[in-house]
């Protein structure tokens, strides 16, 4: 299959199919001839009415390229005629052929006959005519497609790329103003750990592909990085739980998958309780074949209005920008589940495609 193709590549389909098309026909003229007890130097008129036939559809061909643009019907009708046309020079070819190679054996035929052979020329021309648009049309509609899936997928990278770059400045804010807090603090050792920390982290998502899907064990190391920023400005207040399936670290994910989320969490659930809160990390492999992904913390919860698919503007961008992430990248393939838990918090599930 792969030198087929590397082969039409180099040899345009059309005379690929010109080519076989008209040896068959020579063959299968032949074939006919020793059917009704030819000799086997018949093989020279099968050869000759196949090149005559070869050569007049290459007229009919350019003919066909200029009038390609017009309206069908004026196609159609225009089609039918030029096949008229050709085939009445075909049978012609073919008749002198017939008598110059076996004058003994030409008598003129009854009308009727005539008029079949004729018949059977023109027919030849139009199936040519028909394979010949069907053909042309076929790869146009492809070559759309092609085309539009093209446009389509440079979309879609434009989209992922503009939502994936969302991320960087968004959490640089957050932890920039978390260092200014402990600086105003006099929390200098803290707050340089911190600054330490996050050039790491962002080192690590600067150098990372926004299109690049890594296996999950990676998203959970720079994951652990992020989180190790939190716990210095949270300390004691902010713990973490994982609940990690081993099979899962393999599987592929985008990157920057989960961090928003979990930003999301500590924002709205952990850092405004003076006693701070628990967020659990979890991954596991569906009965259907996906990789599930959740992220739950015991806060106060949301309101309707947040848990709606189009979140109240202010709530945050993580849950809106990984929602569309995964539009984009998983279309149908995905679920993104987000709800109140008993007896309190929040829990964000995502349900995407198991690759390795």
């Amino acid at each position: 299959m792969a030198y087929w193709h590397k082969f039409t590549q180099r040899v345009p389909l059309f005379w690929l199919l010109q080519i076989s098309g008209w040896t068959g026909y020579a063959l299968m003229n032949y074939l006919q001839g020793l059917v009704h007890e030819k000799l086997f130097l018949y093989i020279f008129p099968s050869l000759i009415y196949a090149v005559s036939g070869f050569i007049l559809t290459l007229f009919l061909r350019q003919f066909y390229r200029w009038i390609w643009n017009r309206p069908p019907m004026q196609i159609l009708i225009m089609a039918a005629i030029a096949s008229l046309l050709i085939g009445v020079i075909f049978e012609a070819s073919r008749v002198l052929a017939y008598i110059n190679l076996y004058p003994s054996d030409w008598q003129l035929k009854a009308w009727w006959h005539a008029f079949k052979e004729f018949t059977l020329s023109w027919y030849v021309m139009l199936t040519w005519s028909g394979l010949y648009f069907g053909i042309k049309y076929y790869r146009k509609v492809q070559q759309q497609r092609q085309q539009l899936l093209e446009a389509t997928s440079m979309a879609h990278e434009a989209q992922l790329k503009m939502l994936r770059y969302q991320l960087n400045p968004h959490f640089l804010f957050n932890t920039l103003n978390a260092i200014s807090t402990l600086v105003l603090a006099g929390e200098m050792e803290i707050a340089n750990k911190m600054v330490t920390r996050l050039s790491r982290f962002l080192r690590h998502t600067l150098e990372m592909e926004p299109m690049q899907k890594l296996p999950l064990k990676q998203e959970l190391d720079a994951l652990q990085q992020y989180l190790a920023i939190e716990q210095l400005r949270l300390g004691e207040r902010l713990r973490i739980h994982w609940e990690i399936d081993e099979t899962t670290k393999s599987a592929l994910v985008p990157g920057m998958l989960l961090q928003p989320l979990i930003e999301n969490a500590i924002k709205y659930a952990i850092a405004p309780r003076e006693s701070g809160g628990e967020v659990v990390i979890s991954s596991e492999i569906t009965d259907s074949g996906h990789l599930r992904l959740c992220i739950a913390d015991d806060g106060p919860g949301m309101d309707r209005s947040a848990i709606s698919s189009q979140p109240q503007p202010g709530f945050g961008v993580g849950i809106t920008n990984t929602r569309r992430r995964l539009q984009v990248l998983y279309g149908d393939q995905q679920s993104f589940e987000l709800k109140n838990q008993e007896p309190a918090g929040v829990r964000v599930c995502l349900k995407i495609p198991y690759e390795r």
